[in-house]
């Protein structure tokens, strides 16, 4: 089995070592195929990715002008090979492990397309924080609703994989987006893959810091999810993912 990983980066230099290592670290019975899409950054990013292109084999480096982190994802997973897909941002991290975990579970005898683990949420600093936030995803999402799903956004990207057999059916991400293409993606591979297994434990670091993209436009992103959801839903999901938009960026507003 072959797991591609695409990793969208611009101006990643800070953090892009740890989650590279992170990356090739993993060990299990799974061929890797890593593939690292830079938006032709100005800082030392494509520099890093190819030192440890040199040295390893499985990773391949990209540099192209794309319009935003969606299109370089769709980019690096029309040159994907493997069975399996996820994306991994720079500036996050799987945990050791996850990914023997994730070939162990495709490999059963499973019909089911899609899975989602836990993902906890680190600083920049790599320290775990936001427990609660942890939590309390972990408590709404432990096994696969799509009712609650349109309701709010329960699956953590980092921690998210597909069968590419099911990527290539949906044809990839809408860009239309600038925050919440991963959620319109979840709901619609519950309508074309079925339910997604929960798997319940930690596969993946989220990383909030200062500029992440979920720091510094979290409103634009639920607003976004919002209307996804009043997209994909009946007005009954509508109203409860209004009202949960708001409690978010009312507690994302305290914590920030």
């Amino acid at each position: 089995m072959k797991i591609s990983v695409i990793m969208p980066v611009y101006n990643g230099e800070r953090f892009i070592r740890q989650s590279m290592d992170s990356v090739l670290s993993q060990e299990g019975d799974f061929e890797l195929e890593y593939i690292i899409c830079d938006g032709l950054s100005k800082d030392n990013t494509v520099a890093i990715a190819e030192e440890y292109a040199r040295r390893d084999e499985r990773v391949k480096v990209i540099s192209r002008k794309d319009k935003g982190p969606g299109d370089a994802i769709n980019y690096g997973f029309n040159l994907a090979t493997g069975d399996i897909g996820c994306w991994l941002n720079a500036d996050d991290c799987f945990l050791p492990g996850a990914l023997a975990k994730v070939a162990a579970y495709f490999s059963k005898a499973d019909s089911r397309e899609w899975l989602y683990g836990r993902c906890i949420i680190v600083d920049e600093n790599g320290r775990e924080t936001r427990k609660a936030i942890t939590l309390y995803k972990e408590i709404i999402g432990y096994f696969y609703s799509r009712n609650i799903l349109l309701c709010e956004n329960y699956i953590n990207q980092p921690a998210t994989f597909w069968r590419m057999d099911l990527w290539r059916r949906l044809g990839g991400l809408s860009t239309c987006y600038k925050g919440a293409w991963d959620y319109e993606l979840w709901l619609k591979m519950g309508e074309a893959g079925g339910a997604a297994k929960a798997l319940h434990c930690d596969l993946a670091a989220f990383r909030r810091h200062s500029e992440s993209i979920s720091e510094n436009f979290f409103e634009q992103q639920f607003a976004e999810e919002l209307a996804i959801a009043s997209e994909h839903g009946n007005w009954l999901h509508r109203l409860i993912h209004r009202f949960n938009c708001w409690k978010i960026v009312t507690v994302y507003k305290l914590l920030s």
